[in-house]
């Protein structure tokens, strides 16, 4: 085997493509970074002001947590849309770019002179992708949509409601981070289809659609469970206070199940015939985790973690982001590493599962707002006078590179 032969070229696969990012918030810009983390060039167009998703939260360092999660390896051009200068600069992007990626409301990008129709007659080749709350058409075409209201909207709030029953939203954004991986595989399969022969093509994907598949097993199951009061797919599961923290439990089948009834001292449990099934068990569900959840209060989590690696038992030591950072399996698959970024020093962050592990790490900073504005007009062939002439015309923003300081 020839030794310089990448066996994991999957960091590079779309080296050369260009994609124009017109994207904000989290779920678009989660797309246009997957594409720039396999070797795209992801140009980021943000208003003066930046992206929203650089003000969620705590901006620390002049960055947000979710600007400098999703917008690594960018370049930035800070401009005005809505100005005729401005839109000139989108269309020279445009003409030169293979992928473009938007989240602008249903119409906006159309009335900013950049839909898929009108950048189509500039770049026949352009794969065009549109994410939206609700979709292009219909009912709530006019709607604003978040994960949040998504969630609630498709069940998902209401399945996982707490104790009290009270809905509850499940984090971390999981219906706009779907979403950007789905939209990212729906370009991979568009530009394998152009190379194929097919002309360029406009990807619809909403969150409504990303979270309606997220959730197709349930739904599947309520329709199936026809009234039926839902319940666990098995038993014993769930999370269980140890005697210093906490372990998540799972019985996936008999064998499973008959191991956690041996290191918890419940051999009564193996000739009980209300429990010799996964059905069965279901039917005494809360029995099986009130003996589980008494058992595994007497021991520290180190005990019971070793009982269950040595019994082949699913389980987990809840941990939190510090433990996790620290966990050994972690630490040697490497997936959290380290950017040094202007403004705050070393930041965190997780590569592309996928791709190999550390691939262009070392420039994946974050740009600031209009850090490589001058960068990308002189590549478009705008003169030095010509930028001059936008910046002072109001059209562009120009901004220098943050300072290293850390935070």
């Amino acid at each position: 085997m020839n030794s310089a032969i990448d066996p994991n070229p999957l960091h590079r696969v779309y080296e050369g493509l260009r994609v124009l990012d017109l994207s904000q918030g989290i779920a678009g810009p989660y797309c246009a970074q997957i594409l720039g983390q396999m070797g795209a060039q992801v140009t980021k167009v943000e208003p003066f002001h930046g992206d929203w998703g650089r003000s969620m939260g705590v901006p620390r360092g002049g960055f947000s947590a979710i600007a400098l999660a999703f917008n690594r390896g960018k370049r930035s051009l800070a401009l005005d849309a809505q100005t005729g200068g401005g839109r000139e600069v989108l269309h020279r992007l445009a003409a030169r770019a293979d992928v473009v990626v938007q989240s602008f409301r249903p119409g906006v990008a159309d009335r900013l002179g950049v839909g898929y129709a009108a950048l189509r007659e500039i770049n026949p080749r352009l794969v065009y992708a549109s994410i939206s709350g609700f979709g292009l058409s219909g009912p709530y075409v006019d709607r604003p949509g978040t994960d949040s209201v998504v969630q609630a909207l498709t069940g998902l709030t209401t399945a996982n409601c707490d104790g009290a029953g009270l809905p509850q939203r499940v984090k971390p954004f999981v219906g706009d981070l779907s979403c950007g991986v789905y939209t990212a595989n729906a370009i991979g399969g568009a530009l394998f289809a152009r190379e194929r022969g097919h002309s360029g093509t406009h990807i619809d994907v909403s969150l409504l659609a990303t979270m309606a598949a997220l959730q197709n097993s349930s739904l599947i199951d309520h329709v199936l469970r026809r009234g039926e009061p839902a319940t666990s797919v098995t038993y014993p599961q769930g999370i269980f206070s140890t005697a210093d923290g906490y372990v998540l439990v799972f019985a996936m089948n008999n064998a499973m199940f008959a191991a956690i009834c041996r290191v918890i001292g419940r051999n009564d449990w193996l000739t009980d015939p209300r429990m010799d099934t996964p059905q069965h068990r279901i039917q005494v569900g809360d029995e099986i985790n009130q003996g589980v959840a008494q058992a595994l209060r007497s021991r520290p989590t180190a005990y019971w973690t070793n009982c269950f690696r040595e019994n082949d038992i699913l389980y987990g030591e809840v941990k939190d982001y510090d433990q996790f950072q620290e966990d050994e399996q972690v630490r040697h698959l490497g997936l959290v590493q380290t950017l040094s970024q202007p403004g705050l020093g070393e930041v965190p962050f997780v590569g592309l599962p996928g791709v190999r592990a550390g691939a262009g790490a070392a420039g994946e900073r974050v740009p600031a707002v209009g850090e490589d504005t001058q960068a990308v007009l002189h590549e478009l062939d705008y003169s030095p006078a010509d930028i001059a002439a936008l910046a002072r015309e109001g059209i562009i923003q120009l901004a220098a590179a943050p300072a290293a300081a850390a935070y």
